[in-house]
């Protein structure tokens, strides 16, 4: 399997902004790269604009070529041509053209023909409009899929191209359905047109759920793969990042570089003390005397024989320090 750059095409699916509101969009496949480009530079353009460009500088010519005729049959003629211009936009305007907004692009314009929108199946029943939204949003999950990129570039085409053709099948199939029901309205239900034209409209349905199932596995593979990507990114992540740990070595004897500080630490200090007479620490008076002492409840006591040790002790995560009377002989002082 390799992975495959695939070309910039065409979005399939647009969620973008009609006349009548918001709308979400299937493109027809026929559409190339190409005609939407095109498209959407057309857009950019503004008639209002080119017209209003036009008359002003038909007006500085004019103005500049004044008491010639020249400016005054220039200017005339530019007017003019902006007139025939204007009218030929008006007339020349399909009816059948609707304008968009896509992507923050105004006044992007497409035929009926080359769109479907998702509520143009509304009035089709629940089971139609549930299917129009499935394929729809099938297409969108394929489209923007990072697994697309793992795909032969031409299968995203053939899928959009069976989902499109599956809509057209579904238009299609109105009048039948609204003959359907005026023959159901009209006839006895016995009558073998109902169940001619009844059975018509199901066979119609029939192949195109078989067509929504069948783009539902391709989005269940497509997915399928995603997670498969996401744990292969993830993995990948991991192994980078743990190789940037600190190894068990490396803690080990970082753990035992910092054992002995608080041994060091006591000893210096309570030599320090001992030099300087600055008296007994906290923990090496009497407990009655210590810091909170007078709330301990009455006839409680604290079972620490050796003060020093239990302060040690509760600093340290090696081995408790055990001074002697002999700390200050085996630094040179005296207590």
């Amino acid at each position: 399997m390799h992975n495959h750059q695939s070309p910039a095409t065409v979005p399939p699916v647009l969620d973008c902004v009609l006349p009548d509101g918001y709308a979400t969009v299937l493109l027809n496949p026929a559409m190339t790269p190409r005609q939407w480009r095109r498209r959407q530079a057309l857009s950019l353009v503004r008639p209002t604009t080119i017209l209003k460009g036009l008359f002003a500088a038909g007006l500085v010519i004019q103005m500049s070529c004044g008491g010639h005729g020249f400016g005054e049959k220039f200017g005339i003629g530019l007017v003019t041509l902006i007139v025939v211009l204007g009218v030929f936009r008006l007339l020349g305007r399909s009816a059948s053209e609707t304008s968009f907004e896509y992507e923050g692009v105004p006044r992007l314009r497409l035929r009926w023909g080359e769109f479907y929108r998702r509520r143009d199946f509304d009035d089709l029943g629940a089971d139609s409009r549930e299917l129009v939204a499935e394929l729809l949003t099938g297409m969108q999950v394929l489209h923007r899929s990072p697994a697309l990129a793992w795909l032969d570039p031409a299968l995203p085409g053939e899928i959009h191209t069976v989902v499109w053709r599956t809509l057209c099948c579904l238009d299609r199939s109105r009048e039948a359905r609204a003959l359907a029901q005026e023959v159901a309205a009209e006839l006895d239900t016995t009558d073998d047109l109902i169940n001619a034209t009844r059975r018509a409209v199901d066979d119609v349905d029939s192949s195109l759920r078989e067509v929504a199932q069948h783009v539902r596995g391709c989005v269940v593979l497509c997915r399928a793969w995603e997670q498969k990507l996401r744990r292969h990114d993830l993995a990948a992540r991991v192994s980078h990042t743990l190789a940037t740990i600190p190894g068990q070595d490396h803690l080990t004897r970082l753990s035992q570089d910092s054992d002995a500080l608080p041994r060091k630490m006591f000893a210096h200090v309570t030599a320090a003390r001992d030099i300087t007479h600055s008296g007994a620490f906290p923990w090496e008076q009497p407990p009655s005397e210590w810091p909170g002492a007078g709330d301990l409840p009455a006839g409680r006591t604290i079972n620490t024989p050796n003060h020093e040790e239990a302060a040690v002790n509760a600093k340290s995560t090696g081995k408790p320090y055990r001074p002697t009377n002999s700390l200050g002989k085996e630094n040179g002082t005296h207590a």
